[in-house]
């Protein structure tokens, strides 16, 4: 279970920090893009840096989204919206968002979930986690990925799992990825919000939580939200 006590000054400062590397990537290309752009105008945009581009304004938006939760969770600004949800529709949905990049990329997503799996949960906020998880799991995997929802604990496990390097020692043992790695792209931004909004959901004496391992069946690194 990750620790959500952690230094929101340092989380912030990262938070800019890549931030600012993501931005300064996209003004990059398309400073490059314009300059290929033909006798007319017309820009001949090669392929990879479109697709470079989608992902790092995903990530730049992502970002932007979950300091602004953090910050109406912690001033206790929104009350998560608990409601039971059709897994199998939730994951759908989830799928077709990432679709058009996981295509472009080459990377193979498998999913599963039963059908007739039901579940209850603040949707926008669990979305917001399996999304941060996936893009995630985009930057380190080989060309696999695999979207799971299973009952466990009483209640319910979602996992994302790659088939890349896993994780880093020091995320492990800390269990929030609260190791900064500004080289690796690694500012626990991620990690702390989605350990609180895991937190978010109680059953009784029972609280969701988070947890990071490596191995599984594709050898990588395997991302986990429980909720009881």
């Amino acid at each position: 279970m990750a620790d959500t006590k952690v230094d929101l000054s340092t989380l912030l400062a990262s938070s800019i920090h890549d931030t600012k590397n993501s931005l300064g990537m996209v003004l990059n290309s398309l400073d490059e893009l314009l300059e290929q752009a033909g006798p007319d105008g017309e820009c001949r945009c090669p392929a990879e840096k479109v697709g470079q581009l989608q992902y790092e304004a995903r990530r730049l938006n992502d970002n932007l989204i979950q300091l602004l939760t953090i910050y109406r969770l912690e001033k206790h600004h929104y009350s998560p919206d608990i409601r039971e949800w059709a897994i199998s529709d939730f994951m759908a949905d989830t799928v077709a968002l990432h679709g058009p990049l996981l295509e472009f990329r080459n990377v193979g997503l498998e999913l599963r979930c039963p059908q007739e799996l039901h579940g209850y949960f603040d949707r926008d906020l669990v979305a917001g986690v399996l999304n941060n998880a996936i893009n995630n799991a985009l930057r380190y995997t080989r060309d696999r990925l695999r979207l799971s929802v299973t009952e466990a604990q009483g209640g319910l496990r979602f996992s994302v799992e790659d088939n890349g390097s896993g994780f880093p020692q020091a995320m492990l043992v800390s269990g929030s990825g609260s190791a900064i790695d500004f080289g690796a792209g690694r500012t626990g931004l991620g990690l702390y919000f989605s350990s609180l909004v895991a937190g978010f959901h109680r059953n009784g004496e029972h609280r969701g939580h988070i947890e990071l391992t490596n191995g599984g069946e594709l050898g990588g690194g395997r991302f986990s939200l429980y909720l009881p």
